[in-house]
């Protein structure tokens, strides 16, 4: 079965899906709430104006437990996690490829298909020696569901669980 955002956010335990959606509550913008809000609505099968009207206890809290989400706002849910509370190690993969990036966030103009596949495995491997070993596997799952070179991470991924 392929990765994507959704099958990443399933496989998460409930403790980092309910900071994750703490956070995306906190910082994302109005449009993704509104996206989120339709979900949610479907989801716990009530009406969408219930789920606006929620306590955001209530919303980080079904969030977390809705299993099943639109990919892009699953996508949405680990990018605001990952960048809010793993930036330094995104910033230290970044530069180990000598990515040109504003504090973790790539330069628009970089061209990412030069990275070659090499590299990028090979700082895939150091970064998954890391300490945080949970946190360092969640974020190159993330960029294997971007695509383009990222792809390549999936190979040097554990099996069984991606």
């Amino acid at each position: 079965m392929p990765l994507s955002a959704n099958r990443i956010w399933r496989q998460l335990p409930n403790e980092i899906r309910v900071s994750a959606s703490k956070v995306f509550w906190a910082e994302t913008t109005k449009e993704q709430k509104q996206f989120l809000f339709a979900a949610l609505a479907k989801a716990n099968n009530v009406r969408e104006i219930s789920v606006r009207r929620a306590p955001i206890e209530r919303l980080v809290n079904w969030t977390a437990a809705t299993l099943t989400l639109p990919d892009q706002i699953a996508n949405n849910l680990l990018q605001d996690y990952l960048l809010h509370d793993h930036r330094a190690m995104i910033v230290s993969y970044v530069e180990s490829l000598g990515i040109p990036h504003s504090d973790g966030i790539i330069e628009e103009g970089f061209d990412l298909a030069s990275l070659p596949k090499e590299r990028v495995q090979d700082a895939a491997r150091t970064l998954l020696a890391s300490p945080d070993r949970q946190a360092a596997e969640l974020y190159l799952k993330y960029l294997v569901v971007q695509g383009g070179p990222w792809s390549v991470i999936e190979e040097v991924l554990p099996t069984g669980d991606a």
